[in-house]
């Protein structure tokens, strides 16, 4: 008589489960970008805009007084002449800062790309990209921390920013780097100078708007700023 098999262990049944998981997100991502057929985009340079000014538009997104961000010339930009800088200034007021893209988008399936550069920050050196933004307590940041190498998908609620995902990375400051966000019904995709870093399966804030953020007194550029939809 052959012996009766033994059912899998909790554990093992939650190990397999991770794995089937990781694989449909994997596949969901991968099948999203392939198939996508984004039909519109926006990108924003920032070179029409005049030297040392707040384009309009831009200073109605942020949660910042006008002037601490606005458009300047930058040698090392990524396409020149312009950039758009976050301007350190004294403010205790708000821990985070943020800047949305005029008219971008409200969707749930969209590729977001944009090139930073943290320049300075005693306090803090981080910077990054907003996604799904509803409102200044409900979306989601793609951060990335020089202080810590490291890149995070947080969500930000009325009580906290979470920080759910976390990878150990290398971001330079004083050097341009790229984000990329893959975003779909499944989750996001985040990628960092063309690596894919993270994969979260977060049903959170569906769709919302986009823009640039940074943290504390962080000092940084953003340019190219790129959405498909």
């Amino acid at each position: 008589m052959s012996a009766k098999k033994q059912p899998f262990s909790k554990k093992k049944r939650l190990a397999v489960f991770a794995i089937i998981t990781m694989i449909g997100i994997s596949y969901a991502f991968y099948n999203s970008q392939i198939n996508s057929g984004f039909k519109h985009s926006m990108t924003i340079n920032f070179d029409s805009y005049q030297n040392g000014t707040v384009p309009e538009g831009f200073a109605d997104g942020s949660i910042d007084h006008k002037f601490s961000w606005m458009v300047r010339a930058e040698p090392s930009a990524p396409s020149l002449p312009n950039v758009m800088q976050r301007v350190p200034v004294n403010d205790s007021s708000s821990d985070y800062h943020y800047q949305l893209i005029p008219n971008s988008p409200t969707v749930d399936t969209e590729n977001v790309t944009m090139s930073f550069k943290i320049v300075s920050g005693s306090q803090a050196k981080s910077a990054g990209m907003i996604l799904r933004f509803i409102d200044t307590k409900h979306y989601f940041v793609l951060m990335a921390d020089s202080d810590k190498n490291r890149l995070s998908l947080c969500k930000d609620t009325p009580d906290f920013l979470i920080c759910n995902y976390d990878k150990t990375v290398t971001i330079a400051p004083g050097q341009w780097h790229t984000l990329k966000a893959l975003i779909s019904s499944q989750g996001i995709a985040a990628y960092l100078d063309g690596t894919i870093i993270i994969r979260a399966n977060d049903h959170n804030y569906l769709s919302g708007q986009v823009g640039m953020w940074t943290k504390k007194d962080t000092g940084a550029y953003f340019d190219d700023v790129k959405v498909e939809y």
